[in-house]
């Protein structure tokens, strides 16, 4: 009986064991442990520097174990929060909202500014964002930058980009379908991110009202960076910081090597457009990936996007900052 009872006790503590992990939950060493980088299946000008990684084989010069992951656009999310990748490139101002209702990343790096465009008809009328006022704005997402940062923008000018009597109108179409929208009049205006948005204007006929890359009131502030999962930071910091250095490095090769790295990225079809085109964008960016311009580009967007409603009136920024941000151990604040 006594044994018979033992047996239970030690059935219910391999069964207690298993419900509380199991073997795919436990945690991988650091020798076997393969960080899963996330890339879009159709890239942007936005992941250059991960492009470059790859191709100069700096995750390997870091020692790094990584695979890449190739996701349909707007499925980031999705993918950081099930586990099927550790890190992405993604912009800022999309993932507040997300991480106010849960999202469990962290972010360690910002890795440049720009990318973000808003696009009119030459002969349309709209010269500056306040004459936006009582247009038709088309996006691809609610959620998408292109939506988030534009919205910013109408708010410091005292317009109200959203809810009951807003001041500008948005229209959802699928991306590719944005520039038609626009041709045909359906919308006064699109939100664009590049290259997408360089290759339009480059037609010709197009007027850009907001540029995050060159504006004076975004022009300086990072607007994509690098999310990683909390759990991968917690578990494995050292492949971590591995993953950072080596995108810190190619960001810089980026900044300094603009025409190279259009050549590159165009020629090995990481990204549509013409060399020329995307050498020309590039270099209204900057490169100079850092850990401390994360932490103030966080802080400001948080705070600017609960203004504006799209962060709820009852979540703690600062609180939010503070468990968002993190600084690696391991990673200098900046190569520059």
């Amino acid at each position: 009986m006594k044994k018979h009872f033992l047996g239970l006790l030690l059935a219910c503590a391999v069964l207690t064991a298993v419900w509380a992990g199991g073997s795919g939950d436990k945690k991988v060493s650091d020798k076997d442990f393969v960080l899963t980088i996330g890339l879009p299946v159709e890239g942007g000008l936005c992941e250059a520097p991960f492009y470059i990684a790859i191709e100069h084989k700096l995750f390997e010069a870091e020692g790094l174990n990584y695979k890449v992951f190739k996701m349909d656009p707007g499925t980031a999310m999705n993918h950081l929060t099930t586990g099927s990748i550790d890190v992405t490139n993604n912009l800022l101002a999309t993932l507040i909202q997300p991480i106010a209702n849960g999202l469990d990343v962290k972010i360690p790096l910002a890795i440049h500014t720009g990318c973000v465009k808003v696009l009119t008809k030459a002969n349309s009328g709209i010269r500056t964002p306040a004459d936006l006022k009582g247009k038709k704005i088309g996006v691809s997402s609610l959620n998408a930058s292109t939506k988030v940062i534009p919205s910013r923008v109408l708010a410091s000018l005292g317009l109200k980009p959203d809810g009951a009597n807003a001041d500008v109108e948005w229209l959802i179409f699928p991306s590719a379908e944005l520039p038609l929208a626009l041709e045909r009049g359906f919308v006064d205006a699109i939100g664009v991110g590049d290259p997408t948005a360089s290759i339009i204007e480059a037609e010709g006929n197009i007027r850009v009202i907001i540029n995050n890359a060159t504006d004076n009131n975004l022009k300086d502030e990072f607007c994509c960076v690098a999310p990683v999962r909390s759990q991968t930071v917690k578990d494995h910091p050292e492949a971590v910081a591995k993953f950072l250095r080596a995108l810190q490095k190619a960001s810089k090769w980026v900044q300094e090597n603009p025409d190279e790295t259009a050549r590159i990225i165009t020629e090995q079809k990481y990204i549509a457009g013409e060399v020329a085109t995307n050498a020309k964008v590039l270099k209204t960016y900057n490169y100079r990936a850092s850990v401390s311009h994360a932490q103030v580009a966080l802080d400001r967007n948080a705070r600017e996007l609960q203004q504006i409603g799209i962060v709820a009136a009852d979540v703690d920024v600062n609180a939010l900052v503070k468990d968002t941000f993190v600084a690696v151990p391991g990673v200098p604040d900046s190569l520059f």
